[in-house]
């Protein structure tokens, strides 16, 4: 049972990276169809989801601080580039592959951090309105904005060979991975952590649901007026 708890969390991690793509999308169409200036709706996009880009960019930033990693420049507010806005961006001292990865890779582990957090608190469970519109909101900008970008993950195709050769290693050794690491003991120890991120996956792949048949409902009714 915990394999296949296991298994769901990484299966809705991976829908909900394409599905938020597509929410981001249908709130440009939505906001450029409005607004008819692209100005606007980059500004409006980068307002709605300041909070998901410090807490993005604040992710490297501490992961690069952790790995003893110097960090150069850090910009957690949106700034013009010509025509493009860059909503944030930090600059650090590469050293090795490994480090690398693993700050690319941080604003995931933050994100599912704190999906486990706001799982922890219960408050979906208050009768506080406010309280929940706050944490559904919360919910939206951290699974839309937690996901690396294409330059977070450049150094993530180095896991290609090593993990051909990790796996060559494995067969020509006969390694048995299963006892080396206890996976049974691992898999019981996080069931309730996996469980609980699980649940709260699936309020998040709800609210992007939902919020791509509104924007299509605007889009739709917009376009007919």
């Amino acid at each position: 049972m915990e394999s296949i708890f296991v298994s769901l969390f990484f299966i809705q991690l991976f829908i909900l990276y394409f599905i938020s793509r597509i929410t981001i999308t249908r709130l440009f169409q939505v906001l450029r169809h409005i607004f008819r200036h692209d100005k606007i709706v980059y500004s409006l996009i980068a307002f709605i989801f300041f909070p998901g880009t410090v807490i993005h960019e604040l992710s490297h930033f501490v992961m690069a601080i952790i790995l003893f990693l110097k960090v150069r420049d850090i910009h957690v507010f949106p700034e013009w580039d010509g025509n493009y806005l860059k909503l944030g961006r930090v600059y650090y001292e590469k050293k090795d592959v490994l480090r690398s990865i693993l700050v690319g890779i941080a604003p995931v582990i933050i994100g599912v951090g704190l999906l486990w957090w706001l799982y922890s608190l219960q408050i979906f469970q208050s009768e506080n309105v406010i309280l929940k519109i706050a944490v559904v909101y919360l919910l939206f900008i951290v699974t839309t904005t937690m996901f690396s970008s294409k330059q977070d993950l450049i150094d993530v195709v180095y896991l290609i060979p090593i993990g051909i050769v990790s796996a060559g290693i494995v067969y020509v050794f006969q390694v048995d991975i299963v006892s080396l690491v206890q996976w049974n003991v691992l898999l019981e120890a996080t069931s309730g952590f996996v469980y609980a991120l699980n649940s709260y996956l699936l309020i998040s792949l709800a609210i992007h649901v939902g919020m791509i048949i509104m924007l299509n409902s605007i889009l739709f009714i917009t376009k007919k007026i």
